[in-house]
């Protein structure tokens, strides 16, 4: 049979229980009893999850890489050697432990492993044909949500115009899934994550859960234990110690030099170009071991990428924060527009891109944020385009056509107005009851130094009979005051 002859790249779960939530990539689903793996799966990186609730439950998966990673990622430094002799198609196998509740792979140095993968790949074709593994899906295909509303149609010429959507839609959703994941890198999984766990087959995986976080990100609440310096207690939960991030390291409270002063600080703090570059530079030294900017902003990019797509599916609140610093420091950069033209149009690219999938996060990206919602990225999204169009000067630039593609889309999409000068700041508001009010919009107020941004007088104590601000004529006091 064709099916056990020649199965196409699976990956198998064997023994997950009924009804528990299932995720991988950009789409998720509770399992049956039949449910068995997943096949079809196309090259590149993919991610698989597992939760035992829908919701309000520790969420674990794992990143994986399906094809040669040597060959894909040999310029970014592969930290495990996949080279083996030649095989059939990939099937990966990742078994249930009821214990801790997650799925983890079978060992090579575990005999009983080792017969558990050679039955399950023997017994492949018989599963494939009862039905227990299904096809990859990139999203859910249209024709399946207008069939939860309505019954099915029974007009062949509708079933096939459906048929002709659901492909074109699978087609746009892998390609968003390259897009959110074609700068992540064997060496920049192991520099975040740590040393991946190997398989039976010599395949690498990533193991991340909801609960994983950074030391700067993680609560020191006195009398309760630190959950990054004690790991061995969330091993009790995930079976193994929990993954602390090494995240690229970030203080937008200090972008410049070290020596700098005065007017040199100011327009640092203003303008942090000069704390990318540094970031870069040391990303270079760190993990390239040369002077390849390229590389570097790879590894930038590739950490925007991860740390959204593990808010995006296991909600992790670390990787959230992570992803806003970010975006911050890349979009309150002004000389870098210029220096770093390309860098700076991928991550507008990327953000957008980001921006149409947050919907897909449960109760929505921006909620998890608090009150504020996607405030933050539409103030961002306002300080950048007030640089862009004072360091940019007429057309022809790759950034500010990016960006004018994604000021379209947040417009449409948000009702986001990110020209300032476009909204009126003050006016008069006539009320249900024929009152009229003055309105006075303040949200900028820390770009325009007014309200409580306000330059503010010091005082720096009483005046003393020595103090040198303590002058005998009027005109001395006057000459201070100015």
């Amino acid at each position: 049979m064709a099916a056990s002859l020649s199965p196409s790249p699976t990956i198998l779960v064997p023994h997950l229980p009924p009804k528990t939530l299932v995720g991988i990539d950009l789409i998720t689903f509770t399992s049956t009893p039949n449910f068995h793996g997943i096949r079809d799966l196309p090259t590149g990186w993919h991610f698989l999850y597992t939760g035992t609730t829908e919701s309000l439950s520790l969420r674990s998966g794992g990143w994986f890489y399906v094809g040669d990673i040597d060959e894909t990622h040999q310029n970014a430094g592969a930290v495990v050697s996949t080279a083996r002799e030649p095989r059939g198609p990939e099937i990966i196998i990742w078994r249930w432990d009821s214990n801790t509740e997650t799925l983890v792979p079978l060992c090579a140095a575990s005999d009983i492993d080792q017969q558990e993968a050679m039955r399950h790949k023997a017994n492949l074709g018989a599963t494939w044909q009862a039905g227990g593994l299904f096809g990859y899906r990139s999203r859910v295909p249209p024709s399946v949500i207008s069939q939860r509303a309505a019954a099915a149609p029974e007009d062949q010429q509708v079933a096939a115009q459906n048929h002709g959507a659901d492909e074109e839609n699978e087609q746009e959703g892998r390609r968003d899934w390259e897009g959110l994941t074609d700068r992540l890198s064997p060496k920049l999984l192991s520099r975040v994550i740590g040393d991946p766990d190997v398989d039976v087959d010599g395949r690498p995986r990533w193991m991340v859960t909801s609960a994983s976080t950074a030391p700067r990100d993680s609560d020191d609440i006195p009398g309760l234990p630190d959950p990054v310096q004690e790991p061995a207690d969330s091993s009790k939960v995930t079976g193994e110690e929990e993954s602390e991030f090494s995240f690229l390291p970030i203080d937008l409270k200090r972008t410049w030099r070290e020596g700098a002063v005065g007017r040199e600080r100011t327009e640092a703090a203003q303008d942090r170009s000069w704390a990318l570059g540094d970031l870069l530079r040391q990303v270079s030294e760190s993990t390239t071991g040369d002077d390849d900017g390229r590389r570097a902003e790879a590894q930038v990019l590739g950490e925007l990428q991860f740390t959204f797509l593990m808010v995006l599916t296991l909600m992790n609140y670390s990787c959230l924060q992570q992803w806003k610093r970010l975006l911050e420091l890349i979009l309150t950069c002004q000389a870098a527009i210029k220096e770093r033209e390309l860098f700076v149009r991928d991550a507008l690219r990327l953000l957008l891109l980001q921006l149409k999938r947050c919907g897909d996060v449960e109760g929505g990206l921006f909620d998890l944020d608090g009150e504020e919602g996607g405030d933050f990225v539409r103030k961002l999204l306002m300080k950048f385009r007030r640089s862009l169009y004072v360091v940019v000067d007429g057309a022809g630039s790759a950034v500010k056509n990016e960006f004018a593609q994604l000021e379209a889309w947040v417009r449409d999409e948000y009702d986001w107005e990110l020209n300032r000068e476009a909204v009126a700041r003050r006016g008069m508001v006539q009320l249900e009851d024929g009152e009229q009010v003055e309105l006075d919009i303040n949200d900028d107020d820390e770009d325009d130094e007014m309200g409580e941004y306000a330059p503010v007088i010091v005082d720096l104590g009483e005046n003393t009979p020595d103090s040198p601000l303590q002058h005998d004529d009027d005109d001395g006091l006057d000459d201070m005051r100015m």
